[in-house]
């Protein structure tokens, strides 16, 4: 399809590489501890863009990660607190309009959140950037969905922003149809960029340890990985943790955000079945994770009225490219995705119970097939080899 063709994404095919001058390119990031933004930037590099980082950092996880890019700290920063982003980001407009060369120089700005994008903006206008504006979308965060003074002034704020950006990315098609059509009545340029699972530099021929799952055959395990920010589903894993005992593994790795770890590990503790490992590396502890667990829980209910039933989670390409069965919401943009790849589970409520069942009738020879043939078609569904970001950047190009 093409640009012209406003109210559909743009296709991630596959694009021949552009072997024209190197497109120069500034990214705002919102963490530059954040294993998603460290993805998505090291993809640039290695897709050629000649990049400059602007980029805050928040203490939740990672915290001794240095940037290995050309990196300007903008200053620390929180989640979900827009009030006290306020001075930081003014702070962060300034260090910016010091590097007006970089900024005037560039073919595009690439910004994630709605503030980023403001402070993008801005600096475009304030420099004189000729630079492309991009607005990448994570989540569409709570707050967007309220009906509210404040969501309606939210709303407002990101509709001036989408009728100033060249183009938006979002990281799931549910974003379009869920949101951006039918709130904000956005019709301009799309791509949907998915975050499936990046290597980098690691092969991805499997290993041992990613048959860990087969010598476990007393119990199922399920493993829930990544920011722990869904106070429901530790409610539901609780309920399947008690009424299994010995036949159900729950275990976790990562940072519980909205618990707190003191609180998340009292939890824990409650269950003889459960077991917390602490914080990862991505890639290169995700097939010794995913390679013992049998099922990769990927059910979300931290905004269960907007954001989660349309996103497509980064614990779905990850387990599923290690082979993981993903566990998802019955009705949820992931539910469709893995209909239509013909992989994977879906329950409706009552969750816990749903799961229960479904753990209890599951033979070992079923789930054996399942993941051999998850395995089987691994790199075309879970997999960004390069071409999807190369696709994007085409695109970048020919705005």
């Amino acid at each position: 399809m093409t640009l012209e063709d406003s109210r559909a994404p743009v296709s991630a095919n596959p694009a021949p590489r552009d072997t024209r001058v190197p497109l120069r390119g500034i990214y705002i990031g919102v963490d530059a501890t954040n294993p998603t933004l460290i993805l998505r930037i090291r993809s640039f590099l290695r897709a050629g863009v000649d990049l400059t980082a602007f980029t805050f950092r928040r203490h939740k996880f990672n915290t001794a990660f240095q940037p290995d890019w050309k990196n300007i700290p903008l200053g620390t920063t929180v989640d979900r607190n827009y009030l006290y982003r306020l001075p930081v980001l003014a702070r962060a407009l300034w260090t910016m309009l010091r590097h007006a060369p970089r900024l005037r120089a560039a073919d595009f700005i690439y910004a994630r959140n709605l503030d980023l994008v403001l402070l993008g903006s801005l600096v475009r206008s304030f420099t004189r950037s000729r630079a492309k504006l991009v607005y990448e979308v994570e989540d569409v965060q709570e707050i967007f969905f309220k009906k509210t003074a404040t969501g309606a002034l939210f709303r407002w704020l990101e509709r001036w922003v989408l009728n100033r950006i060249d183009l938006l990315v979002v990281l799931s098609p549910g974003f379009l149809h869920g949101y951006f059509e039918p709130a904000q009545r956005y019709a301009g340029p799309c791509f949907v960029l998915e975050n499936k699972l990046q290597l980098g530099d690691l092969p991805d021929a499997p290993t041992p340890k990613g048959d860990v799952w087969k010598a476990v055959s007393d119990r199922w395990v399920i493993g829930w990985f990544g920011t722990l920010r869904c106070p429901k589903s530790l409610r539901i894993l609780e309920d399947i943790a008690t009424a299994l005992g010995p036949k159900v593994e729950i275990h976790t790795r990562g940072y519980p955000t909205e618990t707190g770890l003191d609180a998340f590990l009292r939890i824990v503790e409650r269950h003889p079945n459960w077991r917390h490992d602490g914080e990862y590396t991505i890639p290169d502890d995700l097939e010794e994770m995913y390679g013992r667990v049998h099922f990769s829980w990927c059910l979300d209910f931290l905004d269960e009225h907007g954001n989660s039933p349309l996103l497509l989670a980064c614990r779905m390409y990850q387990g599923g490219f290690y082979g993981a069965v993903p566990l998802v919401v019955a009705g949820s943009e992931m539910d469709r995705w893995l209909a239509a790849a013909g992989v994977g589970h879906a329950f409706g409520a009552p969750h816990a119970w749903s799961i229960v069942d479904f753990l209890r009738t599951v033979t070992p020879e079923d789930y054996r097939a399942e993941r051999t043939q998850i395995m089987r078609r691994r790199r075309d569904l879970f997999l960004e080899d390069g071409r999807e970001t190369m696709a994007l950047l085409q695109t970048i190009r020919d705005l």
